[in-house]
């Protein structure tokens, strides 16, 4: 079993290294998961219907949102802090989910268009770029191992959240006493007017609905962080395209001793130039169609990823000292550090790639070029520099050093309210 779970990670049973390879069938598993989200449909002109999976999941993840909402409020009403805590870290990341679902119902041509850039990149590097095929496809295998880690990594914190749930009932069933009155725990802090979720048959539809909204919630960020993950590895791939070309742009051009020379050198370069330029521009808008969709996101994150970890590990601690280890919010705190940290990496990742683009020109002997396609080169020098467009007034640059910076603000918050005496 082992064996099998290693190849198909690796795709030891695959060779890439001759003929055309189809870009959706390399990445299976993120293609399908794009066909079950409805955004997959390249000939379709309309945004996906409401009557579909996605509405299943708005509607599931709106229905706890709110319920974790009240909760909230009537954790403030009654200044329990813990509740407050635990309610409200729910209704962050249960937030996030209905953002999510907004923003791919809204940008679904976004969608469209990177997955025919998708397409064209791999049947130029199966045609006309054959030469780069085995550096490119080293870059796809990457990119494919990091996404069955991020589609594993996420399902399995859903798991195990899930298990805990039960783990925890079944440890309440063996060991409470009757006479105390404790209610049977849930998975998410629901409250609401008039209903008793310890009682029966509140808590069982509770009970399940909850770990359905696990389930759901873990679906639909795996289809975000996935896409995500191959969005962005496929700009840097087409970077890498433009880098490999622009090496080569010069290769076997010398200064010219004849006419006849100097107009084949001349149209030569022109055309390789084209390319460059044509690779180049396509990249620029992959980067704006991912900013388009990922921006507010991206800044949701930025926004209350540290007051998550921050309202999930002061629960955590407040628990510890009652003698109770809260694994599920500990099994969130975890996958919210990992999950913000993985889209930092990979802008971080995304603007040095981008920036490697003006030192490959400047590493051509341009000298030898023709001067037409100076002005050229400082175009794509100059633009090559200019900061990712996933900035917004107000917010940092989604790096590497914001979430250094998340991870110090949540620690200090944790702080701040372990030595508040409420």
């Amino acid at each position: 079993m082992m064996k099998k779970i290693k190849s198909f990670y690796n795709k030891d049973h695959t060779d890439f290294s001759t003929g055309y390879v189809d870009p959706f069938e390399y990445h299976h598993t993120f293609y399908r998961i794009l066909v079950a989200f409805k955004v997959a449909d390249l000939d379709s002109k309309k945004a996906p219907s409401y009557f579909n999976q996605n509405a299943i999941l708005f509607i599931t993840g709106l229905g706890a949102a709110l319920i974790t909402f009240i909760s909230f409020c009537h954790g403030l009403e009654t200044f329990d802090l813990l509740l407050i805590t635990e309610a409200g870290s729910y209704t962050i990341v249960l937030g996030y989910e209905l953002l999510i679902l907004s923003c791919t119902r809204k940008n679904f041509k976004q969608y469209h268009n990177f997955l025919r850039v998708l397409k064209e990149d791999f049947e130029f590097i199966c045609t006309a770029g054959e030469k780069y095929r085995e550096p490119y496809f080293e870059n796809q295998l990457k990119t494919w191992k990091l996404s069955i880690f991020a589609c594993v990594f996420t399902f399995g914190i859903a798991v195990g959240m899930i298990v805990f749930a039960f783990v925890s009932l079944f440890y309440f069933l063996a060991t409470h006493d009757a006479d105390v009155g404790e209610s049977r725990p849930l998975l998410f802090p629901f409250w609401f007017p008039d209903i008793d979720f310890g009682q029966s048959p509140a808590y069982e539809m509770a009970f399940m609905y909850a770990n359905l909204c696990v389930i759901f919630y873990a679906y639909n960020y795996t289809f975000m962080i996935q896409t995500q993950i191959v969005w962005i590895r496929q700009i840097t791939s087409k970077v890498d395209i433009v880098v490999w070309s622009l090496q080569d742009l010069l290769v076997d051009i010398h200064p010219a001793r004849t006419r006849e020379e100097s107009s084949h050198f001349s149209y030569l370069i022109k055309l390789r130039m084209r390319e460059i330029v044509i690779h180049h521009q396509s990249m620029y808008s992959l980067l704006e169609d991912y900013a388009t969709v990922y921006k507010k996101l991206l800044l949701y994150e930025q926004t209350f990823c540290s007051r998550v970890i921050c309202l999930t590990a002061y629960c955590i601690a407040e628990k510890l000292e009652e003698g109770e280890f809260q694994a599920i919010l500990a099994l969130l705190c975890v996958a919210t550090i990992v999950l913000h940290f993985i889209p930092c990496l990979l802008c971080t990742f995304l603007a040095s790639k981008v920036c490697s683009v003006c030192d490959a020109c400047w590493n051509i002997p341009f000298w030898n070029a023709d001067p037409v396609i100076r002005p050229y080169m400082v175009l794509i020098m100059q633009r090559s520099l200019r900061p990712l467009p996933l900035q917004a007034i107000g917010f940092d640059n989604i790096s590497i050093e914001t979430f250094s910076k998340n991870m110090t603000n949540a620690y200090s918050f944790f702080n701040m309210l372990r030595q508040t005496n409420l």
